[in-house]
């Protein structure tokens, strides 16, 4: 169920070229009713942004915490090699 505020942004693809995005902020519980009914339009890609709502210090930790996650995940599909705790000890 999406929160009471809901933060998300639309895609409009007029060509393959150029495309306009919007951020729309919904602030009541029909959010998650709005959001199904735009999916629903050919045109339209919903991409779901869980660093819209925050701003400053939140951001950026969040952006970095996800940017680890990404990293975590990599590293178990064998993408990525990540550095020991080791290594990070000896590089103190």
């Amino acid at each position: 169920m999406a929160p009471l505020n809901s933060h998300f942004k639309m895609y409009f693809c007029k060509n393959i070229v150029m495309e306009n995005i919007i951020t729309i902020k919904i602030k009541d519980n029909k959010a998650k009713k709005v959001i199904q009914s735009l999916a629903e339009i050919k045109f339209i890609q919903i991409v779901n942004d869980p660093t819209l709502g925050l701003t400053g210090k939140k951001k950026k930790q969040a952006k970095d915490f996800l940017s680890a996650l990404q990293q975590a995940k990599l590293a178990e599909q064998g993408k990525v090699k990540l550095k020991t705790a080791q290594s990070l000890i000896n590089e103190l």
